[in-house]
C-alpha cells in the first residue's frame, strides 16, 4: 500500500493527466458490465475467470443490462455471495466502480 505522502505526491505530480483523464472519462456516455467487471477485477475478487463466467451461471449467454435483468434479484445475489468475496452485488459493484475510476484517472500518470 501507498503511503499517504506519496499519494499526494502522485496526484500532485499529475494534476494535468488527471484533470484530463477525469474530462476524456465523464465525456463516456456508459460503461458496460464488461469494461467494468474486467477479466483482472474478476480474477482478483471471484473464483471466476470473467464475468461471462457468472452470467453463464445464471443461464444467461450475454453480459449485459438486459440479461441481468433477467436474472431474479435472489439468485444473482446468491451467485455473487457464493462465486465472491463480497456480501452483496452492489458490493461488487461498487468495488468495480472504484476500482475503474481509480485506473481512468490515473491512467498515464508517473509515480
Amino acid at each position: 500500500m501507498t503511503a499517504p505522502s506519496d499519494g499526494r505526491a502522485l496526484v500532485y505530480g499529475n494534476i494535468d493527466r488527471i484533470m484530463a483523464n477525469a474530462q476524456k472519462f465523464r465525456a463516456e456516455e456508459t460503461v458496460s458490465l464488461i469494461d467494468l467487471l474486467t477479466d483482472d477485477f474478476m480474477a482478483e475478487h471471484t473464483d471466476l475467470d470473467s464475468i461471462g463466467a457468472l452470467f453463464a451461471l445464471a443461464g444467461e449467454q450475454e453480459v449485459s443490462e438486459d440479461a441481468l435483468a433477467r436474472i431474479p434479484d435472489e439468485f444473482w445475489e446468491g451467485l455473487v455471495r457464493a462465486h465472491s468475496g463480497f456480501e452483496s452485488w452492489s458490493d461488487m459493484f461498487t468495488a468495480a466502480t472504484q476500482t475503474l475510476v481509480r485506473q481512468r484517472l490515473l491512467d498515464g500518470c508517473e509515480a
